[in-house]
């Protein structure tokens, strides 16, 4: 079968070292592991971009943030979406091209904001079109951003290219339900984030404690990812304060980068933390697991409603006890706890929760080692590609 792979996102590109450029690779790597030829259109790419030296590019950079300051903030975010209806016809131009010239059985597109090229160029050539849906484009861009004047309009965009395209894959049952797919599209199945496996065993990266000044004997809480607001990783340095004043010999590690990563670092100082919460900033993705295998834990302590976090299920691949998120769609993989512990997010919950791997650590272990044969069986990118294609009548 020949897929043609398209994401019409502005600002994702395939190198992305987030869970969003971990699933482009992923989705496209497994499409062509299971024989498929496959061709993409990744319109954050820079070959997308107009070609212009590094100083022409400073140069809009400065006069957006001015024009940032002056302009209400309503009127900025519709400019934005002017702009990204002009993106979406010249994306849509370049994925008629690709389209003519390779003639694909299938497009598979990423679903963003009001973004319906994917969709009309499916039409058009009469081929078949898979939506990949990971957010609720409208409400995510609003809480980031703000309003604008046409959210209503790509709100009603992103309903029609539900209801147009031949299968609609989401990543969480509570997402399709949020966002009336499981009542509008023809047809719709729920695919959660996965693994690729043998991923943990790429790395040649030789990780140690005793290389990052770790006390071997404490109790080392992990995290891996990006670092936002979202993400609640402030919860994690709140736990250890609580648990060292408690008398426990408890350290952290933070692995990946963000906007609040130096608002964190200055809180753990405060806090008098700054010698046993270890910031390792970004590393190359597959370099991640040699750090999670040092853990005796690793933390997910917040994520969106929504969504369906990467990082529980990569977390999965060193077989070490998870503490993740009480959202519907984490408890949905979970089982309610049956494969770790699943938290709200405060920091007297987490603390307790840590507590309980470091009192009971057999029954920890066991819980991470049903998680990993769960995620080895039923959450792999080959299996997500398979689903995502079995409902098109090729």
């Amino acid at each position: 079968m020949k897929i043609l792979y398209y994401s019409p996102h502005p600002h994702l590109h395939i190198e992305d070292q987030t869970g969003y450029g971990t699933h482009m690779r992923e989705m496209i790597g497994a499409f062509e592991e299971l024989g498929h030829q496959v061709k993409f259109l990744i319109a954050g790419e820079q070959t997308m971009r107009p070609q212009a030296s590094a100083t022409s590019l400073q140069k809009p950079s400065h006069l957006k943030q001015i024009l940032k300051a002056i302009i209400p903030g309503i009127i900025w975010e519709t400019v934005k979406d002017l702009a990204l209806i002009r993106l979406d016809r010249a994306s849509g131009e370049k994925l008629a091209e690709l389209a003519a010239n390779f003639q694909p059985d299938v497009i598979y597109q990423r679903s963003h904001y009001g973004m319906v090229s994917g969709v009309q160029v499916a039409r058009e050539f009469g081929i078949h079109h898979v939506l990949e849906v990971n957010s609720p484009n409208v409400d995510e861009r609003i809480r980031l951003s703000g309003q604008s004047l046409l959210a209503q309009h790509a709100r009603k965009k992103d309903a029609w290219t539900f209801s147009h395209s031949d299968h609609v894959v989401v990543v969480s049952t509570f997402l399709a339900k949020n966002l009336r797919i499981d009542q509008i599209a023809k047809n719709w199945s729920v695919t959660p984030n996965a693994i690729r496996k043998g991923q943990e065993l790429e790395s040649t990266l030789d990780v140690s404690r005793e290389s990052m000044n770790i006390d071997t004997s404490a109790f080392l809480l992990g995290f891996v990812g990006s670092i936002f607001p979202w993400h609640g990783v402030d919860l994690i340095i709140d736990a250890v304060q609580h648990l060292q004043q408690e008398g426990k010999n408890v350290q952290a590690l933070i692995v990946g980068d963000g906007k609040i990563r130096s608002e964190l670092e200055k809180k753990a100082k405060v806090f008098g933390l700054s010698h046993c919460v270890h910031f390792i900033g970004a590393v190359p993705h597959k370099d991640t697991f040699a750090y999670t295998r040092i853990c005796d834990v690793l933390i997910l302590p917040k994520s969106h409603t929504y969504g369906s976090p990467v990082k529980i299920f990569e977390y999965a691949l060193v077989c070490k006890p998870c503490i993740v998120p009480n959202t519907s769609p984490v408890k949905e993989v979970f089982r309610n706890g049956e494969y770790g512990q699943v938290v709200d997010p405060t920091p007297e919950e987490l603390t307790e929760a840590v507590k309980k791997v470091i009192v009971n650590p057999s029954q920890a272990r066991t819980q991470a080692q049903r998680w990993k044969e769960e995620v080895d069986r039923s959450y792999t990118w080959l299996s997500n590609a398979t689903a995502a294609l079995k409902l098109i009548d090729i």
